[in-house]
């Protein structure tokens, strides 16, 4: 397992040879989250007074790949 801190909360994902799941995702206080999940990528997004903070994990014909975008 493999945990990700981000400005809006944390993001736990089990990172498997060609697959990933969501193990947890906490928002920090102040901040809301929203999860969406495909067969091949899961997008965690906490949002507050307009700031997006999102943790991708992305396995499309490739090794599970986590990007953070936190402008």
């Amino acid at each position: 397992m493999k945990a990700y801190s981000v400005s809006g909360g944390r993001v736990v994902f089990d990172l498997g040879a060609t697959s990933a799941e969501l193990v947890s995702a906490t928002p920090l206080a102040g901040w809301r989250m929203q999860v969406w999940k495909q067969p091949s990528w899961i997008r965690v997004t906490f949002t507050r007074d307009g700031r997006e903070v999102s943790v991708f994990c992305t396995w499309h014909d490739h090794p599970p790949l986590v990007e953070i975008v936190d402008p």
